[in-house]
């Protein structure tokens, strides 16, 4: 499994997530997903985080090679988190 440069972390509030570069510690882009973000989980491969957007029933597709939103899918009630395996 490729170790991915940056660490993806969801801010409930804002509706974002938080793109964090590993080697600085710095946030370089936040990335806007659907209301209420509580969890993400990045693809075996690392080409995709998948952010349970709670306050949507949905979940973002993130591509992390753009760092932009490709697609969302649609959840029964109240996504909280994610695991990808």
């Amino acid at each position: 499994m490729p170790v991915l440069p940056a660490v993806y972390v969801a801010d409930l509030t804002s509706g974002t997530v938080s793109v964090i570069n590993r080697a600085s510690n710095t946030v370089t882009v936040t990335v806007t997903v659907e209301k209420n973000p509580t969890g993400v989980a990045v693809s075996p491969h690392g080409d995709r985080a998948y952010v349970a957007d709670q306050g949507a029933n949905t979940v973002s597709v993130i591509d992390t090679a753009a760092n932009s939103v490709t697609g969302t899918i649609t959840i029964e009630t109240n996504p909280r988190g994610v695991a990808a395996l």
